[in-house]
């Protein structure tokens, strides 16, 4: 069964020359991107825990995903979060690493501040992967972030049907369809009485949210595209 993060991590793998591999410290004038997700084994044991008494896609299990993203502009590392029910996607603050030492001691943290938030807001443990990217400019950072959103929103039909899938299956129920068609997401979802279109705009292309030089946090649920959603992601 194809899982909504494998399609995720074919989109990154356009990034991979940029990926951080081991601890180091940026370049100067580089920004750091990270890249936050629960491993889809542990998304699927939470579907599956929860399926009795979850509505079809387990929105509560979204909003908690998305909203422990988006609180990670508390840790002071975060200058943008870009916040989905599938993953992550952060913008590291200048000078942050040097307060801490590396890159990977950033990492670190972020991981632990998400994943025991969401833990707290499921009451289950969650189990988060991720990787850091370093970018020569902020331009290439953005297209990035752009990157992230366009998969989300074209993998909707996938990612809605395996969390269906995943929680019939959990019900000893069969599941009609195969994942990797339209059709057969289309039939997964039917069956569940899922109408993609009246999801709201959040499950489509996530929240977005930024820190304001006055300390304050922006946040962004109607999250534009392109050139738009860009425009966002703004040196500090």
């Amino acid at each position: 069964m194809q899982s909504a993060a494998g399609r995720a991590n074919a989109t990154w793998n356009k990034f991979s020359a940029f990926r951080v591999l081991g601890d180091h410290e940026p370049m100067p004038g580089f920004r750091l991107v990270m890249r936050l997700a629960p491993t889809p084994e542990s998304l699927a044991r939470l579907l599956g825990l929860r399926a009795a008494q979850s509505d079809a896609l387990d929105s509560e299990l979204a909003r908690a995903t998305v909203r422990a993203g988006v609180g990670l502009l508390q840790s002071h590392f975060v200058s943008f979060a870009y916040a989905t029910p599938e993953e992550i996607v952060v913008l590291i603050r200048l000078g942050a690493v040097n307060k801490v030492g590396s890159s990977l001691a950033v990492y670190d943290r972020l991981v632990s501040m998400y994943s025991s938030r969401v833990s707290v807001l499921l009451g289950e443990e969650v189990v988060v992967t991720g990787s850091i990217y370093e970018f020569p400019d902020l331009g290439i950072a953005q297209r990035a972030f752009i990157a992230a959103q366009e998969w989300v929103e074209e993998a909707t039909p996938l990612r809605s049907a395996w969390r269906v899938s995943q929680q019939r299956a959990a019900k000893g129920e069969s599941v009609d369809g195969a994942l990797g068609t339209a059709e057969g997401q289309a039939s997964v979802l039917r069956s569940a009485g899922v109408d993609l279109e009246k999801l709201p705009s959040w499950w489509w292309r996530g929240i977005a949210a930024r820190m304001r030089a006055d300390g304050g946090v922006e946040l962004y649920d109607e999250v534009p595209s392109g050139a738009d959603f860009a425009a966002l992601i703004a040196d500090e």
